[in-house]
């Protein structure tokens, strides 16, 4: 069916978007972009938006005055607030940027919070988000909802319809045992000689990426803070990286000894970002090729993750190498609790020589 003054054009980069020219009120409107201003993907939603436009032209509202008040809008204002006054570290907002980025923009971050819906809320999650795990999708609520709770303070709105959408209950961690029967010791072996057979799809991040898992496997550091490593937090003639508080989740600087694997490598970063090109939706499909390429086996293809290395290495250095447990926790930066963190504390000698010991495990045959 055509609609008069209605037509869809082909843009530069393919995609097809919906323009609009009307005459209303003896008034003549420029031809507008109703995909761009209201999310119109066929003529017959541009047409039935322009009947509401008429109408609130009609009890004399301009409805094409630049408002801030789609979800985009309040998303992207939200986060500029935070980054301006510290409240979300530089890894919260690469966290939410990509998952937002990737479900919600597009799909309903163009509507304004009071067009959306319970249905637009279910498609996201029953259909864009279904092969999300359900502890993931959590992620949705924590991005979106103080959004909602913020503009219904303003009155702007009066239900914060984001409740109707259930939260998951994270689920226990299944037990190493449990996913492989491959022994603790072998398992960080095989990864680690697997690291020299490793092949990035572009050659220009081979040496990245190696040096990345070499890092994850070696230390068993959250990859969000070693992502977020600069040259300069390097030493390299001593051999030590100082991660500062500002990326670390206890919020405190700590020390790690650098591998020798990965020093030829840092020498070529000259400043900035020691993994200047590697994002955060990458670690998984890296760690999961080089589990691939170590032929390492789980039960009913079940996962092994990065997180699963710090486990690792606690059991490694306590039952294997007898080192203190006490001490083999600080070497993962945890934060100690109740009284023994008044009256124990080891140097980073200590912290040091038993990464010693635990490298020289994994590097022998």
């Amino acid at each position: 069916m055509a609609y008069a003054g209605i037509k869809t054009k082909t843009m530069n980069d393919g995609s097809k978007n919906i323009y609009v020219q009307f005459k209303y009120l003896s008034k003549r409107y420029p031809e507008k972009n109703f995909t761009k201003l209201f999310g119109c993907k066929t003529e017959k939603q541009a047409f039935e938006k322009l009947q509401e436009i008429k109408l609130e032209i009609s009890k004399g509202k301009d409805p094409f005055i630049s408002t801030k008040d789609t979800l985009n809008d309040l998303y992207d204002d939200r986060k500029a607030v935070n980054l301006k006054n510290r409240s979300w570290k530089p890894r919260t907002v690469e966290s939410y940027d990509y998952f937002y980025n990737r479900y919600i923009r597009k799909t309903i971050g163009h509507k304004r919070l009071s067009k959306i819906i319970y249905e637009d809320l279910r498609k996201l999650y029953d259909v864009e988000m279904a092969h999300v795990e359900n502890s993931t999708k959590n992620q949705f609520k924590r991005i979106v909802r103080p959004i909602f709770t913020e503009e219904i303070k303003k009155g702007n709105i009066h239900t914060n319809i984001i409740d109707s959408i259930e939260t998951y209950k994270m689920p226990i961690k299944e037990r190493l045992e449990l996913r492989t029967d491959e022994k603790n010791i072998d398992i960080v072996k095989k990864l680690y000689k697997a690291i020299y057979q490793y092949e990035a799809l572009a050659k220009n991040q081979k040496e990245e990426f190696k040096s990345f898992l070499m890092l994850v496997v070696m230390t068993a550091h959250r990859h969000g803070e070693l992502r977020q490593l600069k040259i300069e937090d390097c030493y390299i003639n001593k051999k030590i990286f100082i991660a500062p508080k500002t990326i670390t989740k206890t919020k405190e600087d700590y020390r790690f000894p650098i591998p020798d694997e990965i020093i030829p490598y840092l020498k070529t970063i000259k400043s900035g970002l020691i993994f200047p090109t590697l994002k955060k939706g990458s670690v998984d499909m890296l760690f999961q090729r080089l589990l691939k390429l170590a032929n390492i086996e789980t039960f009913n293809g079940k996962r092994i993750s990065p997180h699963d290395l710090r486990s690792l290495l606690l059991t490694i250095m306590i039952r294997d190498l007898k080192i203190d447990s006490v001490l083999a926790d600080t070497c993962l930066n945890h934060k100690q609790r109740g009284v023994i963190k008044h009256y124990l504390s080891f140097t980073y000698e200590d912290v040091e020589d038993a990464y010693m010991r635990y490298w020289d495990y994994i590097r022998k045959d």
